[in-house]
């Protein structure tokens, strides 16, 4: 089955602001770009304030008890910030679907983008592929990319803390 990166992208951009934020618009900007976007975003003194707020908003999802709050949660935000797909070419990227109006500031782009990114990633791969990290006391985001959808931990390091603290429980 052929899986759409376009949710894979956002979540991982969404999950990378959250876990690590950058310090000014500068590295949010250059966030977006590591992760693949192109288009230049008017800037706004703003912008780092307000994408804040975004990632915020979107870490309510994370958090959601249940699928049910999650989608709620989900469909409230791509009602706010969702415009109708279009097609677009720009910077040699080749036809593709944007989910936001044009000229918009970053921090409006990003809600789109990660919205329906989060909604396609959720929706093709399992309500269940987000979440925090279960080795406590990390609170990291864990996007669940992987085949078998059971990842647990942002890292390995989380992984082996976890299993550790499993086998010293065992012992007592």
């Amino acid at each position: 089955m052929q899986l759409n990166p376009y949710g894979e992208y956002a979540v991982l951009l969404a999950a990378s602001l959250a876990n690590d934020w950058p310090a000014d618009r500068d590295g949010i900007e250059a966030r977006t770009r590591e992760s693949g976007m192109t288009m230049p975003f008017p800037s706004h003194p703003a912008d780092h304030r307000e994408t804040r707020l975004v990632i915020d908003d979107w870490l309510r999802i994370v958090d959601a008890d249940n699928d049910p709050a999650r989608a709620g949660l989900l469909n409230t935000q791509m009602a706010q910030a969702a415009a109708y797909p279009r097609l677009v070419d720009h910077d040699d990227e080749g036809w593709h679907l944007h989910y936001r109006d044009d000229g918009q500031r970053m921090p409006q782009v990003l809600r789109s983008v990660i919205c329906v990114g989060t909604a396609l990633h959720l929706t093709t791969r399992g309500m269940h592929r987000l979440r925090r990290c279960g080795a406590e006391p990390c609170t990291r985001v864990v996007v669940d990319v992987t085949r078998n959808g059971r990842q647990r931990y942002c890292s390995v390091r989380c992984a082996n803390r976890a299993a550790v603290r499993r086998h010293r429980g065992r012992s007592l």
